[in-house]
């Protein structure tokens, strides 16, 4: 990989120290080490880096979560959270915000080199596929990434229930939420054909694993009542399992 301008958010100086150490041992350049969020903001916007490295646990009014939020709405990069917290709440909290990767404390050289190229090649691929005009990524690791609004949201594809088209826009709709996001239905069918979603209506691709129940001209899923077109009827009932 060619070197990269790398952002270091870290607070505890001896572990910023080491992780300066094993970037520039890797041939990257770090651009700066920030102590808070206020620090990284005038580095971004002084430095331009190519990826951040986010400590979740920095000092300062907000967290290294909050500054995330900050860098997706922005800056145009991606970054990866490290943190010595692995707690299901930090966790949760960590992946709505659409990070790259995420290093638990200790690591060392192999993983940071190995989550910076991760993140990188995602990246690239998420660039690609905003130049085709979608607010969707290619599949990676099951899940997908999502444009919403300047934020990239990872979604996984199992928890997608259906995409409903909205004008312009299609709803991504999941158990807890609903994202909005800038593509087309011909899109969602190129990017998920390949997994368990059907298109049942000109408005409608379903999660076939989350049905309920098809009565008539109907289907269920989640209390949401969607149609069915004549033309997608058929399509449809041979791709489920009738008895």
């Amino acid at each position: 990989m060619s070197a990269l301008k790398v952002l270091v958010v870290e607070d505890d100086p001896m572990i910023a120290d080491s992780l300066k150490d094993i970037l520039e041992m890797l041939d990257h350049d770090v651009v700066g080490i920030a102590e808070n969020a206020d620090e990284a903001i005038a580095l971004c916007n002084d430095h331009q880096p190519q990826i951040a490295l986010l400590d979740i646990q920095i000092g300062g009014d907000i967290d290294g979560v909050e500054l995330s939020q900050i860098i997706n709405a922005q800056f145009d990069m991606p970054f990866i959270f490290t943190t010595a917290f692995a707690d299901n709440e930090t966790v949760s909290r960590a992946k709505e915000q659409g990070p790259f990767g995420y290093l638990v404390k200790p690591y060392g050289v192999k993983d940071i080199n190995a989550a910076i190229e991760v993140a990188m090649s995602a990246y690239g691929r998420l660039k690609d596929a905003e130049k085709k005009g979608t607010g969707m990524s290619k599949i990676i690791d099951n899940s997908i990434f999502l444009k919403v609004d300047y934020k990239l949201i990872k979604v996984k594809i199992e928890d997608i229930l259906y995409i409903e088209a909205k004008g312009d826009y299609a709803l991504f709709k999941t158990v807890d939420k609903g994202h909005i996001v800038h593509t087309t239905m011909k899109k969602v069918e190129e990017r998920l054909g390949d997994f368990n979603f059907a298109k049942v209506h000109r408005s409608f691709v379903v999660n076939l694993a989350k049905i309920v129940d098809i009565e008539e001209s109907n289907l269920l899923i989640d209390n949401k009542v969607i149609p069915i077109s004549r033309a997608n009827k058929e399509a449809l009932l041979k791709r489920l399992h009738l008895l």
